[in-house]
């Protein structure tokens, strides 16, 4: 029942498991990975068939991400 970044990152780093995987998290939200990325800071690279739909090239992006946990 993983589903929050922060989580998977403290499972793995505390040393209790040595993968997380996340099916239902994918499941629920397809681009898990880039809102993970963008909580963390880290910039990833679009595959260039999506470039179009990154957060900051799109204006509608906030509407897709979905609340904010800070609301």
């Amino acid at each position: 029942m993983i589903a929050d970044p922060e989580q998977a990152e403290a499972i793995i780093a505390e040393g209790k498991a040595d993968m997380v995987a996340m099916a239902r998290a994918f499941l629920d939200n397809p681009r898990w990975v880039w809102h993970a990325a963008e909580r963390f800071g880290v910039k990833v690279d679009y595959p260039p068939q999506y470039a179009r739909a990154r957060y900051d090239a799109w204006p509608g992006s906030k509407l897709a991400r979905g609340p904010s946990k800070s609301s």
